[in-house]
């Protein structure tokens, strides 16, 4: 299965938990820095409000990234987790789904028509 086959409904339970956590943490960047929400300490923080412990969110992230649904990449002192353009359809996909709980939309860099990142 190659990565553009993959749907939301191969997600895990927690896997989608954490994804939506990082959608929502997507949303709240700012053009200028629409990464500024996503570091790795505040999607675990986020994430354990659903009961699940810290061990168990980095497996899933590893799981997440090894799919090629996002990304992490060292910033100074913090981990940024970042958005690969793979995941659009299981972004969409979960956005209409209470795993996303954000008010904001996350818009994609490359979809947003702005011509950045």
């Amino acid at each position: 299965m190659s990565f553009a086959d993959l749907t939301d409904k191969d997600l895990l339970a927690d896997e989608k938990k954490v994804f939506g956590r990082i959608i929502d943490m997507w949303s709240l960047g700012s053009p200028e820095d629409l990464y500024s929400s996503s570091t790795e300490s505040k999607v675990i923080k986020y994430a354990e409000k659903d009961g699940l412990t810290e061990e168990k969110i980095q497996e899933v992230l590893k799981s997440l990234e090894e799919k090629g649904l996002i990304h992490r990449e060292q910033e100074g002192h913090k981990t940024i987790i970042k958005y690969r353009a793979e995941a659009h359809h299981i972004v969409k996909e979960l956005q209409k789904t209470t795993y996303v709980n954000s008010r904001y939309k996350f818009t994609p860099p490359h979809h947003s028509g702005s011509g950045s990142k």
